[in-house]
């Protein structure tokens, strides 16, 4: 069985710049439906590249080349609700406009898979796009400058019934140059949230089963000095996160969702190491804090956001920042900045001195728990609750590396053309081949070497061999060279690059060969 599939577009492969982004043609299997074969637009090549991995997937394998293919019918029956989760993470980028297509799924492939997901559910059935950016993105702003918004707004008028576009946030912040924060009331999800608890089913469960009681961080915690690399004191997720309880507000409507099509970004993180399907499920989750992000401390202390103290050096100049704005008020200190910008652009974070000081490090042992534990409620929970024995909804994964991210993603780093589309039928599938394809061991992620807890067994198994990926040219030919956040240069710099690999006790799996 194929699990996973890649397709390597040319190298002046770029993204469609008109919404909505139509076709360059009529499919046959589009020909006999109103509104899906009104408009076309020649220059788009990405639709056809999107439709290309459905087709080597093998999805409706029967049908295929006919005007009844339907490749996602048999996830979806007819009528049914389909949730479509992009990375939407961000609406800005220290290089301005043009860098939000490095760091977010690009519209003109959520319009491909809206298309195929309105063939499957017919007029009667509901296509939610939807994400949790993060707290202070401008999802109005992100929406427009993207084109994703016209792109909706068009679509509605052709007829598309039943097309959402949700922020499944309840409060947007403005936080201030010296670290104050300002939240806004948002509507959120228009058919509420409900808090799921994975009780001893969480990868935390273990931790405090071996060590004990935890003080768990987020970044979305404003009560906590985050510069302090000596504060200890309660972080807010341990309102939701203890031993026998671990709770995660979700959006209903992703929990009512019969169908998700998880379509992630090609990015290399910080805190992860990598983000793609696995790390993008962190955006089903309605709130920073119950996201537990790392722990204070050293692990010699039982924490994990730093191998090391940081220097006095580092910490004193984030603190001195902090001193000057606040002496200067937010307002002047604001027009600073942006005079200063003028003079001088900023610099992006590779570019500056940086040492690890929130669990942005490859020893961060809290945040791959995080992913794997909302993972499970993406495969295993509605709004009754989590059953790790029944299967919620079925899943479709797509990775958008047609330009990916590298660096200190993945909010601010570098481009990476790396003009390649991947798709799965399991998260863990399709994050071993996207690693691979950015140049990394799999097997040091933790995100993926962590779904060997028994829990996990949905998610996919974490050996693939060669026979279960497909592409349109060989793994060497479509494999691309990411350059890894500071934080995981150390171990993911030497890694092997002309292997897909996962060590078991008897053997190495390779995937070299040409497909």
């Amino acid at each position: 069985m194929i699990r996973a599939c890649f397709y390597k577009l040319q190298s002046t492969s770029e993204y469609p710049q008109q919404p909505p982004f139509d076709p360059p043609e009529i499919f046959p299997e589009f020909r006999k439906v109103a509104i899906l074969n009104s408009v076309m637009d020649k220059t788009n090549t990405i639709y056809p590249a999107v439709r290309e991995l459905l087709i080597r997937l093998k999805l409706d394998l029967v049908n295929q080349g006919t005007p009844k293919w339907n490749p996602l019918r048999d996830f979806v029956k007819e009528n049914g609700n389909v949730l479509v989760k992009p990375n939407l993470v961000t609406d800005r980028h220290p290089h301005g406009n043009k860098a939000i297509f490095w760091t977010i799924s690009h519209p003109s492939i959520i319009r491909v898979l809206i298309d195929y997901a309105r063939l499957a559910v017919g007029p009667s059935g509901r296509i939610i796009i939807g994400d949790t950016p993060v707290e202070n993105c401008d999802f109005a702003r992100l929406c427009e400058t993207s084109g994703l918004q016209k792109m909706i707004d068009d679509l509605r008028e052709r007829q598309y019934e039943n097309l959402e576009l949700q922020d499944f946030r309840t409060f947007q912040t403005n936080q201030y140059p010296d670290s104050t924060v300002e939240k806004t009331k948002l509507p959120g999800d228009p058919r509420g949230y409900s808090d799921i608890n994975l009780g001893k089913s969480s990868l935390f469960q273990e931790l405090e089963d071996l060590s004990g009681k935890q003080n768990y961080y987020t970044l979305g915690d404003h009560s906590v000095d985050h510069i302090n690399p000596k504060t200890r004191k309660v972080g807010l997720p341990n309102k939701y996160h203890f031993s026998g309880s671990h709770i995660y507000k979700i959006p209903n409507s992703i929990l009512e969702s019969d169908f998700v099509i998880n379509l992630a970004k090609l990015k290399t993180h910080k805190f992860a190491g990598v983000t793609l399907c696995l790390k993008n499920a962190i955006g089903i989750c309605a709130g920073k804090e119950f996201l537990p992000h790392r722990r204070p401390g050293t692990p010699a202390e039982g924490g994990d956001s730093f191998s090391g103290y940081p220097s006095l050096r580092y910490v004193g100049w984030l603190w001195f920042k902090r001193v000057v704005y606040r002496a200067m008020g937010n307002k002047a200190a604001g027009r600073f900045i942006s005079l200063v910008r003028k003079v001088l652009p900023p610099k992006l974070p590779h570019e500056i001195y940086t040492e690890p000081l929130y669990g942005d490090w490859h020893g961060n042992d809290t945040i791959w728990r995080t992913i794997l534990d909302l993972n499970l409620v993406l495969f295993h929970a509605d709004r009754n609750g989590l059953d790790l024995n029944q299967r919620k909804r079925t899943y479709l994964g797509v990775i958008d590396g047609i330009i990916g991210m590298d660096h200190e993603a993945p909010m601010a780093g570098l481009p990476v053309q790396s003009n390649l589309l991947i798709a799965g039928r399991d998260p863990v599938a399709i994050d071993i081949l996207g690693t691979y394809m950015m140049g990394f061991a799999s097997q040091k992620i933790p995100t993926i070497t962590g779904v060997n807890a028994k829990q996990c067994i949905a998610l996919g198994d974490v050996e693939l061999t060669e026979e279960q990926v497909i592409g349109n040219t060989s793994l060497r030919e479509a494999k691309c060279k990411f350059v890894p956040a500071k934080g995981w240069a150390e171990l993911l710099e030497n890694s092997p690059e002309h292997l897909i690999e996962h060590k078991t006790e008897d053997r190495v799996l390779q995937v070299e060969k040409p497909l």
